[in-house]
């Protein structure tokens, strides 16, 4: 429900949340007073309220003053300094090996055959593990149709201050947030040790993961603040680095600190044995954010 009453002794309040379950804050109905409405949400906050008041036979909130129109621009105006400003784009919308066919099929028609291969098996790793993190992300039945407690994000796009990275996949849960790198050795060996991966004989720095995983949590935390109106967030989501290994045998006695690293299989049960710090409201809460574009490239 969009929107619900609850009557107390001396409280008369309408709560109201979007669409998705986001709350948006409450309509105190003795005073007509909006309390809690984040930053950037009040006018969605009003149409909801208003839906349910004249429902309810009863006056509708004042609406938000409305911004003044801008000018019409005609077709081959300058930009402006800095250029046009765009909109965000709904990463939510990201297919998993976002973009990777293009880049395996410039590949092969720059370098000639087999140049995609590197491309192509990234893909297929992706893929398969969008698929089998997906049971996680489906509505459980014994839950009397509440939505699921887990969202993945696929290929987000993240300045980084060692280089612009894609973050294979973002899975957002009750234990938080994991970042995780996809590595597909079809019938080959992945070898753990303490700082890195042995990839075939290629190294996969570890540590990097890690710094990218402390990026990634300063992005969210910043931009939850933004949303509820706040400078910063107190008690952010945890964020936790996997290496998700696809095809290869893994191997090794190596203990990396602060990444953890699984066999495709096994992956739902590791990211289910973090505990579940984060309510409902709070995984709602970080997946709208790390939706959003403009979270990771600001």
């Amino acid at each position: 429900m969009p929107a619900r009453r609850k009557r107390r002794p001396g409280s008369d309040r309408l709560y109201v949340s979007s669409s998705n379950g986001l709350p948006l804050g409450h309509l105190d109905l003795v005073t007509r007073v909006a309390h809690d409405v984040p930053a950037g949400y009040r006018e969605l906050f009003t149409q909801e309220a208003n839906a349910w008041l004249w429902g309810n036979h009863l006056p509708p909130m004042a609406s938000p003053a409305e911004a003044a129109e801008p000018a019409a621009i005609g077709a081959g105006a300058e930009p402006p300094d800095g250029g046009w400003v765009p909109g965000w784009e709904d990463l939510a919308l990201r297919r998993p090996g976002h973009g990777l066919t293009e880049e395996a099929a410039t590949a092969r028609a720059e370098q000639g055959p087999g140049a995609d291969r590197p491309h192509r098996l990234r893909a297929d790793g992706q893929h398969a593990v969008a698929e089998t993190v997906a049971k996680l992300t489906r509505p459980p039945t014994l839950r009397r149709g509440r939505g699921a407690r887990w969202r993945i994000l696929h290929s987000v796009p993240m300045a980084f201050v060692e280089g612009d990275v894609t973050l294979d996949h973002l899975v957002i849960g009750p234990p938080g947030l994991f970042v995780i790198e996809v590595v597909n050795v079809p019938g080959g060996r992945v070898t753990i040790e303490d700082h890195s991966l042995d990839v075939g004989g290629s190294p996969l720095d570890l540590d990097r993961l890690r710094r990218i995983g402390l990026e990634v949590g300063d992005r969210v935390s910043i931009g939850l603040a933004h949303a509820a109106g706040a400078t910063e967030t107190l008690d952010p989501p945890a964020v936790h680095p996997v290496v998700a290994v696809v095809g290869a045998i893994l191997s090794g006695t190596g203990r990396p600190r602060g990444v953890a690293v699984t066999r495709l299989g096994q992956l739902p049960r590791l990211l289910t044995a973090f505990g579940t710090p984060l309510s409902d409201q709070g995984v709602d809460q970080t997946f709208e954010v790390a939706r959003r574009s403009t979270t990771w490239r600001p």
